[in-house]
């Protein structure tokens, strides 16, 4: 799998409202993303938040064809996740590749501007803004467990509690993107078939997202 050595770029401004944005005064900001010595995407996405910001454009597509490399697509999604986990307004666009469903496993996060390498590219960006809200899939962690709640699949509540220690240590290494081998194969196997984690190449993923902040009662999600 081809990689790509450019390191993810983001832009980022204090305001989410476009029309704001042309205001002499909303100075945007920049910086670096991939960065192997700085915070990794959960860190970075909390600083940002912390520090003011309300709306961040990523550089490149995610092209999830693998053409730029399974670390890239994985740290891409990642911050995605996490920005979207904090309210942000995500301007970003991607590239589904040979398997146009996927988006339906990753339309809890921020709808993308632009949907690139399906035929049915505008409708898909349609359908994924129409139906879109915060926390459609999301997990929290007790103690001892995890519990995921994903309305991903129209609205449907599915939960999901995880407790065998294996599934645990699972979601840890998955939550920072690792390899897939590090994962036990049936483990892995079991968490990608409930589209809760992602794989590229030899890498893989969590895909729901921590809650920061709820949009409405916990009741409505």
């Amino acid at each position: 799998m081809p990689t790509t050595t450019t390191p993810l770029s983001l832009t980022t401004w204090r305001d989410h409202d476009e029309e704001v944005l042309q205001l002499p005064w909303m100075d945007s900001s920049t910086r670096i993303a991939a960065d192997p010595t700085g915070p990794g995407p959960a860190e970075l996405a909390a600083e940002l938040y912390r520090s003011g910001a309300r709306r961040v454009a990523l550089d490149r597509p995610a092209d999830m064809s693998g053409s730029t490399g399974a670390r890239s697509i994985v740290t891409t999604m990642l911050l995605v996740a996490e920005l979207t986990s904090w309210g942000l307004v995500v301007d970003w666009e991607i590239s589904l590749g040979a398997e146009p469903e996927i988006w339906r496993s990753l339309n809890h996060l921020y709808p993308p501007s632009a949907v690139l390498g399906a035929p049915d590219a505008d409708d898909i960006r349609q359908q994924w803004k129409e139906t879109f809200y915060l926390c459609k899939c999301i997990y929290r962690k007790g103690p001892g467990f995890i519990q995921v709640r994903d309305r991903r699949s129209g609205g449907s509540l599915l939960r999901f509690t995880l407790h065998d220690p294996a599934y645990l240590r699972a979601v840890e290494q998955l939550s920072a993107g690792c390899p897939a081998e590090a994962v036990p194969a049936q483990v892995l196997d079991d968490l990608v078939g409930e589209s809760l984690a992602g794989r590229a190449g030899n890498l893989a993923w969590w895909l729901p997202y921590r809650v920061h902040r709820w949009p409405w009662p916990s009741f409505a999600v």
